[in-house]
């Protein structure tokens, strides 16, 4: 096979399953006609998914997972590029749906952290800061943990409670509130601060290495003009006594101040609520640029927080951008990568 004959694998694992029936492989380069389409969404914040559609008119593909329940647990992963040699998958996650039409079978991917929406739970956590509640909450899921390379020291709190929230919705509101994107790849729960341009990874030409097109797109705005850019946050704790803390980040022209409310803390300063909250900041600040580019599947692997260099689109929107959600599409005869990117204005 040459370099641009695009290649897939697709690997489904159902526990328990005997009789080599517990692991299933599909190559392009072994069935070509098997497969229609293939779409992997790696995004922060929400579920990272891929969709898999296989040409099925005879049924043999969906008979294959009866009888018994075919989403339990079953392990899916995702490999894509060219050549015989294709590195680590671009995704892993846990088989949710399986969707029959007239000819085809598909089916609905979300990445590991799936797990983690699947059961309100209800709980609480004392004398824990939010990294060590986050840490808690991936590895009893399973999931590795990874979190921000220089973490802030955060106050412990005295109680933290999960009220009927699933672990999902109870990780999301402590990082948050920590000032923490976060997103799963394969076994790993990454809770990070936001990214900052670094050295770009892959250097993107227009013309050269993408074509304009109807769904090419570049945005300046100026932040400071919008509704959403917050002007202050301010974080308020309680400590012995019932003695108001309050920490705030820098200020900025806007339009408004968040005040976010806690009714305890264990050891709460001034200094480390005002780290916070300028953590938080960050976290909510509006991008200037903005630009939405599909290319052909490089082969520097892409994905959320790796710097790119966009080239000849002129001078205002030409620089280095950071990858916010990476797209791969995978079709017969092709295979390309759609990048949202974003960068501030002293980037």
């Amino acid at each position: 096979m040459i370099r641009h004959d695009p290649h897939a694998i697709i690997e489904i694992t159902r526990p328990g399953m005997t009789d080599g029936q517990g692991t299933v492989v599909y190559d392009s380069w072994k069935a070509k006609r098997l497969f229609k389409s293939i779409d992997v969404e790696l995004v922060t914040g929400e579920t990272s998914q891929a969709t898999i559609t296989l040409f099925d008119p005879k049924f043999r593909v969906i008979d294959s997972f009866a009888p018994t329940a075919p989403t339990e647990q079953s392990v899916v992963r995702v490999w894509l590029g060219f050549g015989e040699d294709l590195g680590e998958p671009v995704f892993k996650g846990l088989l949710a749906q399986l969707e029959r039409g007239d000819r085809d079978t598909t089916f609905t991917v979300f990445d590991m952290g799936y797990k983690m929406k699947l059961e309100k739970k209800a709980g609480y956590k004392n004398k824990k800061d939010d990294l060590a509640i986050l840490k808690e909450l991936a590895t009893r899921n399973g999931l590795q943990f990874e979190g921000p390379e220089n973490p802030l020291k955060l106050e412990p709190h005295n109680t933290a409670t999960q009220d009927e929230q699933t672990d999902w919705e109870w990780f999301r509101e402590r990082a948050e509130d920590a000032g923490l994107v976060f997103f799963v790849r394969h076994d790993t729960m990454f809770a990070k601060y936001p990214a900052k341009v670094g050295t770009p990874a892959l250097t993107i030409r227009n013309r050269v290495d993408f074509n304009i097109t109807p769904e090419f797109e570049f945005i300046f705005r100026t932040p400071e003009n919008q509704d959403g850019k917050p002007k202050l946050i301010a974080h308020r704790r309680r400590g012995k006594a019932g003695q108001r803390v309050e920490g705030q980040s820098d200020v900025s022209p806007g339009t408004r101040t968040d005040v976010f409310l806690k009714k305890d803390a264990a050891k709460p300063t001034k200094s480390k609520l005002s780290k916070r909250a300028q953590a938080q900041k960050d976290l909510q600040r509006e991008h200037a640029f903005e630009g939405h580019v599909e290319i052909f599947m490089p082969s520097t692997r892409l994905d959320y927080r790796k710097t790119v260099a966009i080239e000849n689109v002129g001078k205002l929107m030409s620089g280095n951008y950071i990858c916010d959600t990476v797209t791969y599409s995978f079709a017969a005869g092709h295979l390309n990568v759609t990048l949202d990117l974003y960068r501030d204005i002293k980037e």
